[in-house]
């Protein structure tokens, strides 16, 4: 007697595990569904946005010049060409190299060279030691000095 009584307590128990798995999987599959839906839309709306912002940018790129002074570049203050002496630390990463570099005045956009190392793979190619350059020189320059090429 104290046999089947356990024996059906243990199916039950059993039974009852499946069930909730099941009911567990169908509850987290509707909320996934309901997340890329709801990402969808996020893609969407942010699309539109983008068109709008590229149509807006292009405009502003293909309006003419209001005046002659638009044209004409201002020269407040000369561009100095500096040359100087830069060392690589070991360790550096491309947003401390490229923000000393600006400090430095070697580079005028410290954000633009990071992304240069980084989309061009020099991150871990950087050689440390210490380099004479200029304010005048192009990215793919400077790389080629700290890769040694």
């Amino acid at each position: 007697m104290i046999k089947e009584i356990l024996r059906a307590v243990g199916i039950g128990c059993l039974i009852a595990g499946g069930i909730l798995y099941f009911v567990q999987q169908q509850t987290s599959e509707g909320s996934l569904q309901k997340q890329l839906a709801d990402s969808k839309e996020e893609i969407a709306i942010l699309k539109k946005k983008l068109a709008i912002a590229q149509t807006l940018s292009r405009k502003d790129a293909i309006r003419q010049p209001e005046s002659e002074q638009d044209t004409i570049p201002e020269k407040s203050e000369a561009e100095e060409i500096v040359t100087k002496s830069f060392t690589v630390k070991a360790g550096i990463t491309p947003a401390e190299l490229s923000r000393e570099l600006e400090k430095e005045k070697l580079i005028k956009n410290a954000e633009e060279f990071e992304l240069y190392i980084i989309e061009n793979d020099y991150t871990r190619k950087i050689k440390t030691g210490t380099y004479e350059l200029r304010s005048d020189m192009r990215f793919p320059e400077i790389a080629k000095i700290f890769l040694h090429l």
